[in-house]
């Protein structure tokens, strides 16, 4: 029997069996009752402590509920992990902690969503991705606006396949839910600050300071965060630093409880992100190190060379109004948000010395959404929640590329003849929908959730592509600001335009039967019916490439295990699930024979049937007092059954998901070491390990073309930290990429014969980097 044979086999008769026993509890109340009497017997007093410790409460069903109740595959990040444990540079990095997930980004740019092998196909400003990311429960669609860097925080939950009736459409790989530490109306400020500097001449400063302004009626909290690294990398050509980061985050709250049923919190965030040089470098497949036009980059990971400017402006503006209003037994809950988002950047897109093209964009984002929520008591035998949502989004984006003449710009010699482009497209978003999930309990012990969500949703695009027919209809004015000073001709299969629109109907729905076999086991079955929104290609360089592309449509069969040991101090949980997926999202970058002269052509088409199989186990251990332990595996198989590329392109039934790893494992160890009256030393440690993982669908070329992927890989981090016994002040130091291992964040797709070029593009992760911090809190 083949092993994915094996893998479904098992998988079903694990769920069969699942099933089994839970219709046979619902229809043996007495086996349940006898159950939970056993659990309190064995039970000792002794355990009180150490099962409050353990009991995690997440809001992943939009109620308040203990992690390990909660039907659905969720991962808790609390706030010390954030506060003490380094995180939160950039939101991705939530997802180095989560099995079967990753997030990859360049500097605290756009993260790459991906969950159990399901994330977004192109990374363009109007394509949702499937991973929904929640600020304080607003909704964020822009991913560009989703790498702002965490802190002052509650928790993270990420929350692991599809969420399409509480948390929207676009959450088909799952949903990441963002807590801020809220004011406190009784006088718990929670103040702190702290400061660190590290590698790169990194330096960070954050806190966040509340106040009661009125007891019990009148509260409020700021935060901040500012991080300014120096560029890691060298410019070869220009002989300057590269990839420079200043990232600074500041927030403001407001929370208000004028009578004692209903309480408003008024939250108001602002972001300044810019960056100032490239991290992309190019790498030669050829015996003598040259890409392209005589030229042999640098193999040092620390090395660009790049002769156009690169840099990068980005504001960010957001908030939420909050209202919570107990009418009875009843809560109505209405959210309403607001984000804004707008970049502005230049850059050197041969990413060589040599003048081939080069960038200068402009695009901001706008969107704001209300959510209502009429909620019922949780205790009820049938405990309810209803809900309307409305989003409206609007999208502007301006893009210039251009190869200027030689001998214009400072370059090396080089090939490339002069062009221009300039593609700009009006991009407007407007759905609604109505969503319910009830949850019924059938006996004290088992329980039957079902929910669903209707959405409607209308898309409009206004495209239009201006281009130079050929190099001698292409000039400027002014090469120093050539993206506002052309006065060349258009013409040629590069000059086109479209205004498309589309609507799309969707309904989404879950059904989870779960038994509670005590109070420490919990075994659930959930079947759930996901869709992220359609779009359209508006990174379309020619006219055969701009097009539609239909909604994602994923059915998920999963199986899950939660259970806690020991009197609380063992928590294993498994998942077992299967995807069958219809009509994904696929960028295919590449040479086209159905393209204008088989040029080079980025598709974002849908892919008709796919399957994904996999598991996730999750352990934590703490078995002796301040000795704690984490594990927690992934294991995935991601294919295309059918995928043909449009326009007489490959046929590529059989490839791998990108950024699918089979295996993830991630492990982590920490000690506290008592010092008598003088405090507390902390020794941790953390690892992960990912499997060979695809960056692109093709070509998934391990032996002529390895750098579009990224081999088997482990980062090792290691982090010491003395706190006193007063718990004021924490003092860390540690040590990221222990062993200094060279691997890839991300790759692009260069090489073209015809063109003679024998690479592609590369952006090498950071080496070992260290620093050291101080946390002070008051």
């Amino acid at each position: 029997m083949s092993n994915n044979r094996l893998t479904l086999s098992a998988f079903t008769l694990t769920g069969a069996s699942a099933l089994a026993l839970v219709l046979a509890a619902a229809t043996s109340p007495a086996l349940a009752a006898e159950a939970d009497a056993d659990a309190a017997v064995s039970a000792p007093d002794s355990a009180a402590a150490d099962a409050e410790r353990s009991a995690i409460v997440v809001t992943a069903q939009h109620r308040e509920e203990r992690l390990q109740d909660v039907p659905t595959a969720v991962t808790a990040l609390g706030s010390e992990q954030f506060a003490v444990g380094g995180l939160g540079r950039s939101a991705n990095e939530v997802l180095n902690y989560v099995p079967n997930a990753s997030a990859g980004t360049q500097q605290h740019g756009r993260p790459r969503w991906w969950i159990r092998g399901v994330g977004a196909g192109q990374q363009q400003i109007d394509l949702a991705s499937p991973v929904g990311f929640y600020l304080d429960q607003v909704y964020i669609s822009n991913a560009s606006a989703t790498g702002l860097p965490l802190f002052d925080l509650e928790r993270v939950e990420v929350l692991r396949g599809p969420q399409g009736t509480l948390w929207g459409k676009n959450t088909t790989g799952g949903a990441i839910n963002v807590i801020s530490k809220r004011p406190s109306l009784n006088g718990q400020s929670d103040n702190y600050v702290k400061l660190e500097y590290g590698s790169y001449d990194n330096r960070i400063a954050e806190g966040g300071v509340g106040a009661t302004l009125v007891d019990d009626k009148l509260a409020t909290r700021l935060s901040f965060r500012i991080d300014d690294r120096d560029g890691r990398f060298d410019n070869l050509y220009t002989g300057e630093k590269s990839n420079a980061i200043s990232d600074s985050v500041f927030r403001g709250q407001l929370l208000a409880r004028p009578t004692d049923s209903l309480e408003a919190l008024l939250s108001v965030h602002y972001r300044r992100y810019n960056t100032d040089g490239s991290y992309w470098t190019t790498a030669s497949y050829a015996a003598n190190g040259v890409v392209r036009g005589g030229y042999a980059p640098s193999t040092d990971i620390n090395d660009i060379s790049t002769n156009a400017p690169e840099w990068s402006a980005n504001r960010q503006l957001g908030g939420s109004l909050t209202l919570d209003w107990t009418i009875g037994d009843l809560t109505l809950t209405s959210i309403t948000g607001y984000e804004r988002f707008s970049t502005r950047g230049a850059g050197d897109s041969d990413y060589t010395p040599l003048e081939i093209s080069r960038t200068y964009t402009k695009a901001r984002s706008r969107q704001w959404t209300q959510e209502l929520r009429l909620t019922s008591p949780q205790e009820n035998r049938l405990s309810w929640i209803l809900g309307l949502f409305y989003f409206n989004e609007k999208i502007r984006s301006d893009a210039w590329s251009a190869a200027l003449p030689q001998g214009s710009v400072p370059a090396l010699a080089g090939t490339a003849a002069a062009a221009y482009s300039l593609t700009s497209f009006d991009h407007k978003a407007e759905s609604g929908a109505a969503f319910g999930s009830g949850t019924f309990a059938v006996t004290d012990a088992v329980k039957l959730t079902v929910g669903a969500r209707w959405t409607r949703e209308k898309k409009t695009l206004d495209f239009d592509r201006l281009a130079a027919p050929n190099a001698a209809a292409a000039s400027w004015s002014n090469y120093a600001q050539w993206w506002n000073s052309y006065t060349g001709t258009y013409g040629g299969a590069g000059t086109f335009s479209g205004d498309l629109s589309k609507t799309w109907d969707a309904f989404t729905y879950d059904v989870t039967p779960s038994w509670k076999i005590d109070d420490n086991n919990l075994l659930y079955v959930k079947f759930s019916h996901g869709v992220k929104s359609g779009g359209f290609n508006t990174a379309a360089t020619l006219p055969v490439a701009l097009v539609d592309v239909k909604p994602e449509k994923l059915d998920a069969y999963e199986l899950g295990y939660k259970s806690q040991w020991f009197d609380g101090r063992l928590t294993f949980n498994a998942t077992a699930f299967r995807y069958d997926y219809d009509d994904v999202q696929v960028n295919v970058v590449g040479p086209n024979p159905g393209a204008v002269g088989g040029a080079t052509v980025s598709y974002l088409q849908n892919a008709e049937k796919a399957r994904v199989n996999g598991a996730e186990f999750e352990l934590i251990a703490e078995p002796v007092d301040g000795l704690n332990l984490n594990l927690a595996l992934g294991l995935l198989d991601a294919k295309y059954k059918r995928f043909q590329v449009r326009n007489g392109g490959a046929n590529l039934a059989g490839a791998r998901f990108v950024r699918s790893p089979r295996v993830t494992l991630n492990g982590g160890i920490s000690y506290d070491l008592p010092l008598g009256g003088a405090g507390t030393l902390q020794l941790a440690a953390d690892a992960r390990y990912t499997s060979r993982q695809y960056y692109y669908v093709t070509p998934q070329d391990i032996v002529s073309r390895y750098y579009l992927t990224q081999k088997p890989y482990t980062l090792t981090n290691l982090r010491a930290t003395f706190t006193t016994a007063d718990e004021k002040i924490s003092v860390s130091g540690f040590v990221n990429n222990l062993f200094d291992v060279r691997y890839l964040n991300h790759a692009l797709p260069g090489a073209n014969a015809a063109l003679g070029v024998t690479g592609d593009t590369v952006a090498w992760a950071d080496p070992q980097t260290f620093g050291v911090s101080a946390l002070y809190r008051f």
